[in-house]
């Protein structure tokens, strides 16, 4: 892999060793974004590969580390982010690069992001409730005892999630996955290691990120909840793309104008998405807690329903935008 001396040192550019102190290491300043993955024209497409699984890898440790520390919701946001990332890559690169390193590497990544995930979906609906209908429900005690409910899911949802970032296999997921980047551990396609190839590749793959997401947006006002989830994802598929291979494109405005409109496209989406989590939380907590919450339930329920509702005109907007977003890989 080529590279200048300052991209050698970077975490993020594929020239850092395996570490096997992985989460256990020390805490971080708090919740940490990825970094830019920089990549250059000379670059091949396994070298490619192998910075942005470092990227996410670095990003994951970094805000695992930091949740030891401090119960921050962006760490666990975080995490999750990097997971997600790093599953979108390898499956990206699946036609260049296979193997049981890499499919080992996705599953463990699922695995302990459906755990952080449980406890993000605590987070998000205490915060949907703070901003929206409590304002309304100042003097309504099941309102308070819905929020202790809450409260109280969400603590055990952070046990978990700390539960399972001190087991075993959460630690060797990071440790043996480095350990097969720095082996190359995988079946290399007969051009994927060329000098050069990762421009090729990058321009490839994106275009077919696009289509995907032009086709998945089809009519998206008129969707099922769960087809603009299906939606959400080839966005945030597309904007992982688009951020992994900006570097290599010398459009550099155009590049991070087309990641911040997905993202914000994304997000939007988002929004009613987690609306449509709410149902399943509040049927756990009316189990649980009978009588208590009952009244509040209802209330929820239905402000969260209305507020739905206003997705649709967000739905045409953003099938509008997407369609007017032009490519910047030429």
């Amino acid at each position: 892999m080529k590279r200048s001396a300052e991209a050698r040192e970077s975490p993020a550019a594929g020239g850092s060793a395996p570490r096997r102190d992985v989460v256990a290491g020390p805490a971080s300043a708090g919740p940490q974004k990825a970094r830019p993955v920089k990549l250059s024209p000379e670059d091949s497409t396994e070298d490619a590969a192998i910075c942005v699984f470092l990227s996410a890898l670095d990003q994951f440790e970094a805000n695992a580390r930091a949740l030891r520390a401090q119960e921050d919701p962006e760490c666990v946001h975080q995490m999750r982010v990097a997971l997600r990332r790093l599953r979108a890559a390898i499956g990206l690169f699946r036609n260049a690069l296979s193997g049981p390193a890499l499919d080992a590497a996705r599953e463990r990544a699922k695995a302990i992001a459906s755990v952080l995930g449980a406890a993000r979906d605590w987070d998000v609906f205490r915060e949907m409730l703070e901003a929206g209908p409590r304002a309304a429900f100042e003097q309504e005690p099941s309102f308070f005892a819905l929020l202790d409910a809450v409260a109280s899911r969400r603590a055990t949802a952070y046990a978990q999630a700390r539960a399972k970032l001190d087991e075993t296999q959460a630690v060797q997921f990071v440790a043996e996955f480095r350990a097969a980047i720095e082996l190359r551990d995988w079946n290399a396609a007969a051009d994927a290691r060329d000098e050069g190839s990762a421009k090729g590749f990058a321009q490839a793959a994106l275009t077919r990120l696009r289509k995907r997401v032009m086709k998945k947006s089809r009519g998206l006002a008129d969707l099922s909840p769960e087809d603009r989830h299906q939606a959400r994802i080839a966005l945030k598929k597309a904007r992982y793309g688009a951020e992994f291979f900006q570097s290599l494109f010398p459009h550099r405005r155009g590049a991070r104008r087309f990641s911040r409109a997905l993202a914000e496209l994304q997000d939007g989406l988002g929004a009613f998405n987690d609306m449509e989590t709410v149902t399943p939380l509040l049927d756990e907590i009316d189990a649980g807690d009978g009588g208590a919450t009952m009244r509040a339930s209802a209330f929820v329920r239905g402000w969260f329903a209305h507020a739905a509702r206003a997705g649709v005109e967000h739905a045409r907007e953003s099938e509008k935008r997407l369609k007017e977003l032009a490519p910047f890989w030429g």
